[in-house]
Order: structure tokens, then sequence, then C-alpha cells
């Protein structure tokens, strides 16, 4: 029953919807054409009908002229009687000056109305031809003053017509009509759906190749070039979205492959240690060490696992910003009394310079951001070394800088060090440190606060990173 009721309401394919379509537009285009043929073949036999009757009565006002009396109309009425041979639908009647009939062909279904008489010496015009009612129909009459004989006695001439074959060749034209209406509907449909169905090959084609296409061949393109134009933009934006999911799915490949690779190594590490541990009876002094390496690996792996799901949360828009006003001398500041502990004991020079500047951004965010980078500049910066840190105002904007000397970063690696677990090379790799999300975290605090983030190395000399904050307008 389901079943049922769900083929009912499944629709038409687009193929059948277009054929109906052009069938819908034949059938209207055909009855536009029919009725405006249908009228003016109304229109033009009409016109021939009264354009008859006239040429009649102008016949017959000259077969009276050469009649000798009006008398003789009555005494021999067959010149008048031929002139409407083969026309049983006309009615003639010719009556004296004073009323008196002396000609009657037939009789019509109704009396014939009254009206203006053409005057004998002019000719009858198309608006001397009047309409009268007959029993069936509209019938055509005309009435007119004739002259007979050479002392030109007057009579009165009525001739009118009261059915005409014309309604007969009307009816079987509409008849014809409509046979046509119906058999080029059909044709227009079936043609219609011949054509459509030809034309949606390259369609069909497009479906096959995108139903060939999963997460092992991601790297097969639609060809546009040779699609048609309604197709090429729909291949352009499908193409599109297959590099956007072939980069999503290689990111996601090597994101995961690097999460296992990091989680392996401290959790051989723990493994390890441990075995060795167990393999014989240690001291107490021995095994309060191993908790302690232990305890190092295990801060390792939480700070990896909390890294990686603050990226998860932003990359699910689950991390919402707490906006405050920022006193960014006073935040810059209070961020190099936590560092330079760090980078005395390293042997590093860490300065901060920031002019009185204030910010609408997460604090909370902002020392992250910064910590990061003054966590790598100063882990890569060779003993007597300096790290730098400063804002000034710039470019309708804030930004903030974190510079360091040392070996610099190799230009092939720029364009990828914000990428998850990317590590430049060996020398600035510490696994006991990092497991290669501090600038992924960076790029994606900046995302939150719509800012920008880029990289300017010289190697060998200074490294120099760049936080661009849009300022708010309510400062």
């Amino acid at each position: 029953m389901a079943e049922a009721a769900a083929r009912r309401r499944r629709p038409l394919s687009l193929t059948l919807r277009v054929a109906l379509l052009l069938s819908a537009v034949a059938v209207a285009t055909f009855l536009a054409v029919g009725a405006y043929l249908y009228q003016t073949l109304a229109s033009q036999m009409a016109r021939r009908d009264d354009i008859e009757l006239i040429g009649k009565v102008t016949q017959i006002r000259r077969i009276l002229a050469e009649l000798p009396s009006a008398a003789a109309i009555a005494q021999n009425p067959r010149p008048l009687t031929d002139a409407l041979f083969g026309h049983d639908d006309f009615m003639l009647s010719v009556r004296g000056a004073d009323g008196a009939p002396l000609l009657r062909t037939s009789l019509t279904s109704r009396p014939l109305p009254q009206v203006e008489r053409v005057p004998p010496l002019r000719a009858p015009t198309l608006d001397d031809v009047h309409d009268w009612t007959p029993a069936v129909g509209v019938g055509r009459m005309v009435s007119a003053d004739g002259l007979v004989g050479p002392d030109g006695q007057p009579v009165r001439i009525t001739l009118a017509r009261e059915r005409s074959d014309r309604l007969r060749i009307m009816r079987n034209y509409a008849v014809d009509l409509f046979v046509a209406l119906c058999v080029g509907a059909t044709l227009a449909t079936l043609l219609g759906y011949a054509i459509v169905r030809h034309s949606m090959r390259r369609l069909r084609s497009v479906i096959g190749k995108a139903n060939d296409i999963n997460t092992s061949r991601l790297n097969t393109r639609l060809s546009v070039d040779d699609a048609p134009v309604e197709l090429r933009e729909l291949g352009q934006a499908f193409n599109a979205m297959l590099d956007r999911l072939e980069d999503g799915v290689q990111r996601l490949s090597g994101f995961a492959a690097d999460l296992a690779h990091d989680l392996r190594t401290p959790v051989n590490t723990l493994m390890v240690e441990t075995q060795v541990a167990l393999s014989r009876p240690r001291t107490a002094q021995e095994y309060q060490a191993l908790l302690v390496s232990n305890s190092e690996e295990y801060e390792r792996l939480a700070r990896m696992i909390e890294n990686t799901l603050f990226l998860a949360r932003v990359d699910n828009a689950q991390l919402a910003l707490r906006r405050e006003t920022v006193d960014l001398d006073a935040e810059l500041r209070r961020i190099h009394d936590y560092f330079e502990i760090l980078a005395d004991d390293v042997g590093v020079r860490l300065t901060v310079t920031a002019p009185p500047l204030r910010a609408e951004l997460d604090p909370v965010l902002l020392q992250r951001a910064v910590g990061n980078l003054l966590s790598n500049a100063i882990r890569h910066t060779p003993a007597g070394g300096a790290v730098d840190l400063s804002a000034r105002a710039a470019d309708d904007g804030i930004e903030l800088a974190v510079s360091n000397t040392g070996p610099g970063i190799a230009a092939e690696h720029l364009p990828h060090i914000f990428d998850r677990y990317y590590r430049a090379d060996p020398a600035r790799s510490d696994h006991a440190h990092s497991a290669g999300l501090g600038l992924s975290i960076v790029r994606a605090i900046m995302e939150l606060h719509d800012g920008k983030i880029w990289v300017d190395s010289v190697p060998g000399a200074r490294t120099t990173f760049f936080l661009w904050f849009k300022k708010s307008k309510n400062i």
C-alpha cells in the first residue's frame, strides 16, 4: 500500500515534463492559428456571399429593364428564376410600385423585415446588405428598387438568403481543424519526447560518470569543454565540488595518519617503559622515575587530544567567541611576563612593544594564539637570539607580530606550515613538545575572529608571524 502511494507520488521525469510542455505549447499554437484561420475563412466566405447577393440583385435589375412591362414578370418569370438557378437558398420577391406581388420564388421561414431600399439609379454595395433572423441561423438580404421596360415602371426587389452552404463548409472545416489539432498535438508530444530524450544523452552521460566516482576515484572529473552551454556551468560546479571533496578527503586521510603516528609515539613509550619496569623487581625510586616519565607522556597525550578537540569544535562551529574590549598593551605585557622566564632559561631575549590600543576580541583565544607563536619562536631561537612581540594599528585593524631570529623557514614549507600535523623539517621538529597543531590552532582562532595570519621568513635571519584583527566599530 505504501509502495503504491509512493509510486503515485513519484514526480514525472524531466524528459516527460519538457515533452508535455512542448505539447502544450504546440496545442496552444495550433488553437491560436486554427482560430485565426477559422475566423478569417468565415469572414471571407461571408464577404463572398454578400458580394454574390449584390451581384444577383444587379443581374435581376438588368433582366427587369429588358422586359416590355411589369405585367411580363408574372406572365414569363423564367428569365428571373433562371438567374437563381443552383441557389436553392435564395428567395426572390418582386412587387409593383403599389406593393402588389408580381413574383415570389419561395417562402421564408419567417417574415422579412422592412429595410431601406437601394434607389433605382444607384448600384448596391456591401453596406446595403442587412441581417435578418430566419428560423435557424442568421440570414442576409438586399432590398432595392428597379425599373421595368422602356418607360421605366418602378418595382420593388427583395432578395434574401436564408441559409448558405457556408455553414456546412465551416462545419466541415471545424471538424478537419480538430482532427489536425489532435494529430499535431500527438506528433508534437512524440517528437518533443524523442528530441528531449536525445538531448538528455549528455546529462545521462554526466550522471553515469558521477556514479563512477567514489572515495578511491575522486580524481575523476567531468569533461565540460564539449558539454552544452546549459550543462557546462553545472559540470564546472560539480568539478569544483569534487576538488573540494578530494582535498578534504586527502586532508582527512593525512590527518588520521598523522594523528595515529603522533599517538603511537607516546603510547609506545608508555608501553615499553612499563614492560621494562615489569621485567624484574624495581626499587621505589625506579618506580617513581617511571611514573614521572609516564606522567610527561600523559600530559603530551592530553595536550594533543585537547588541541584536536579544539580544532574539531572550530570546524563544526561549536566554539563561540566571547568578545570583550581588551587593552592590548596590558594583555601583551602579561603574556610577555609569562613567557619571559621560559625565554631566560634557554638564553633568549624576549621583548614587547605595544602602544595603547584597544580591540574587541576573545582574550582567552588571544592568549592562546600569541602564546603558541611565542612558544614556537622561543623553541626555534638559538641561545643568544631574540624574540620580539609587537602591536600596531594598520589597515583598518590591529596587527600583532611575533618575530624571532634563527634558522628561518624554507620557502617550499611556507604554504603548508598552517596545515595540521605539518612539520617543516626534522631540525625544527620537537616531538616531545609539539604535535604539529600549534599553528593550525592559531589559524583557526584568526578565522573565528574574521582575521588574517601570514608569515614572512628569511632563512638564516628572521621569521615573523603576523596576526591581523579587524577593528571594531564600537571602539
